[in-house]
């Protein structure tokens, strides 16, 4: 099958929709997309809403006839769109609303202002999502999502892995795609040292990483039971079958950080922006609090996870030669978003205040033995102390929704606020009208808003 032309993506093409006369197949194509949506207890959409105007609640007042849902069944845009452009816009426009969607409701299931109700939504929102992907990649195999809906969709990824993580559920990824994913990233790695000289862990000292650690297993108990605690989540039972945080089974903060940076590189790439200072402390701070975690949490000992954790930054094509030259695949380092990311603008190198900022972070695991008797163990607590979990998870949430509210809302959420984008409201109201859509109130009750 040849690949969908990529000249104008169905969000272009339904944006700024045409305000004239629509034909009885285009009402109804439209009908069925806002149905299939807001799914089969929509009122609005079964003409039972008491917002509706006497002539929708009465379709036989009309003088042509509008497609409906059977009570008893759920809407079926494939069976009534034809044309496969229709079908692949339609479906474009369901997949961005419902990553939306599940986006909200992640960010909403960890702030405590919005907890009331969350879970529930959560659930339904994150199997809706999980779902519907699936259709999509099943219906439309080689298409090509816009540079959004990518963003949107590598969000969505991401928010939900680092939300969900602390405890077993649905989202948790299987124990074959946990090892494959770390295996990967442990490549990544490699291939982005290359050489020795370029470890992060040469400046510190490895044989403390080797001789005091790991820890001792009450002691992993007592800081997960702290972990969890500071972010408001119910205890474990260790001895019992419900232990999951910090077990090779949870998916760890080491294992988020290159879709962490291929986020923010999708990010920038999208924009055309630069890497702030502000970006660059989060972001080593997430590679600090991934080093803290598996230690204290994990219990790994050695250097390789600071090696994994903080092998980012530029590469220039000596040193992918470099990479080469010790049998190293180079492959995935070469002329990516992320390596583009993190070089300077004007000149073939690291953006300026990178490596610096990095060292710093760095130079955090290994402080000054002020107390001789105290071994790296007990260090690595003092700097987890000194960089609270529960406040960096809140600034990387706060990131988050920042980079999702900076997106272009998807089409039908602008239409549950009531103005498309390039529309006036009343603008809005008229195409809706053409659209035979009705009362824009409904629309927004019927959603449970």
């Amino acid at each position: 099958m040849s690949e969908q032309p990529r000249a104008e993506s169905p969000r272009q093409r339904w944006r700024r929709p045409p305000r004239g006369a629509k034909t009885k197949n285009e009402r109804a194509n439209f009908d069925i997309i806002l149905c299939r949506t807001m799914g089969s207890r929509n009122a609005f959409a079964n003409g039972d809403s008491d917002q509706l105007h006497p002539m929708e609640r009465h379709p036989e007042a009309q003088p042509a006839k509008r497609a409906r849902l059977a009570e008893d069944a759920v809407a079926s845009i494939y069976s009534q769109v034809s044309n496969t452009d229709t079908s692949l816009e339609v479906d474009h426009m369901i997949l961005d609303y419902v990553a939306y969607q599940t986006i909200q409701a992640c960010l909403a299931s960890r702030d405590p202002t919005r907890q009331s109700g969350s879970s529930q939504a959560l659930a339904s929102n994150l199997a809706m999502a999980d779902s519907f992907m699936s259709i999509f990649r099943t219906r439309h195999p080689t298409y090509k999502p816009d540079a959004e809906l990518r963003l949107r969709s590598m969000l969505l990824k991401f928010i939900t892995l680092f939300t969900q993580r602390l405890t077993r559920n649905p989202t948790t990824p299987p124990r074959e795609d946990l090892r494959a994913l770390r295996t990967s990233n442990q490549q990544r790695a490699r291939e982005w040292i290359g050489s020795a000289d370029r470890m992060p862990s040469a400046i510190l000292s490895s044989d403390a990483f080797d001789k005091d650690l790991p820890i001792a297993e009450q002691s992993l108990e007592r800081n997960r039971a702290h972990v969890l605690s500071k972010l408001d989540i119910p205890p474990e039972d260790d001895h019992y079958e419900d232990a999951f945080y910090g077990t090779s089974d949870c998916v760890s903060l080491i294992d988020l950080c290159p879709l962490f940076m291929r986020l923010s590189a999708a990010r920038n790439a999208m924009n055309g922006s630069n890497l702030t200072e502000l970006w660059m402390e989060l972001a080593c701070e997430l590679m600090l609090q991934a080093c803290l975690e598996h230690y204290l949490v994990f219990g790994a000992h050695g250097t390789d996870a600071i090696d994994e954790a903080f092998a980012w930054g530029y590469k220039t094509a000596e040193d992918d030669s470099q990479t080469s030259a010790n049998n190293v695949d180079a492959s995935s380092v070469n002329h990516d978003e992320v390596n583009a990311m993190f070089e300077d603008d004007e000149f073939e190198m690291e953006a300026e205040g990178w490596a610096e900022i990095k060292m710093s972070y760095l130079r955090r695991l290994q402080p000054d033995r002020a107390v001789p008797e105290k071994d790296t163990a007990a260090l690595l607590g003092m700097v987890a102390t000194q960089h609270p979990v529960e406040a960096f998870e809140k600034r990387l949430l706060t990131y988050l929704s920042a980079l999702s509210e900076s997106m272009v809302k998807p089409v039908l959420v602008q239409l549950e606020n009531g103005q498309l984008d390039g529309m006036t409201q009343q603008e809005t109201k008229d195409f809706l009208a053409t659209c035979n859509i009705g009362d824009l109130q409904s629309f927004t009750l019927s959603n449970g808003r």
